[in-house]
């Protein structure tokens, strides 16, 4: 096997800092979600917060730290994922409006004509028709996706980069 560990282990050793407005502990369902009442001021964060999934997108927003001194090139990479993260939790917003009121109809419809009960077959009928009538929506959402991402990617080396060489200028003293 090649990968010795799960990827999801090897990501957790590179010490990113992350923190986190909710505990990960199961709760409830009829209780509300425990954290932050209002997102936090991104200029007195130490990190990046991650809040509890939105309720319309069911994503989990991220409050973004930055520095005062940060250069150009990683606000521009800072404003980049902000502006992709709304982007993407307004894609799903409407996509998850789009299917809870078209779930709603089918099962209104069988309901109107005497199907009580209606079984896991026809709901999956249901998805089947939903996600082939949405290929292409989730085709093109997929291609923005990746190339949004490719993006970000790259701006984030150059900023690696960026930073890289600052540090060794400070350290030579050039």
């Amino acid at each position: 096997m090649f990968f010795k560990y799960k990827p999801r282990i090897l990501l957790t050793q590179f010490n990113l800092p992350r923190c986190y407005a909710t505990k990960q502990t199961p709760r409830p369902k009829d209780s509300r979600p425990v954290g932050l009442a209002h997102p936090p001021d991104p200029k007195t964060v130490s990190c990046d917060y991650i809040g509890p999934p939105d309720s319309q997108s069911n994503l989990r927003p991220y409050v973004r730290h930055y520095n005062d001194n940060e250069t150009a090139l990683a606000n521009k990479l800072r404003m980049t994922r902000i502006e992709v993260e709304a982007w993407n939790a307004s894609f799903w917003t409407r996509h998850n409006k789009r299917f809870y009121e078209e779930k709603e109809d089918f099962i209104r419809l069988h309901k109107e004509a005497g199907n009580e009960e209606i079984s896991a077959d026809r709901m999956s009928v249901f998805y089947k028709t939903f996600l082939d009538k949405n290929r292409r929506i989730h085709l093109m959402y997929n291609l923005s996706w990746y190339m949004k991402n490719f993006d970000m990617l790259t701006m984030a080396f150059m900023v690696e980069v960026q930073n890289l060489l600052a540090r060794g200028k400070r350290r030579t003293g050039v």
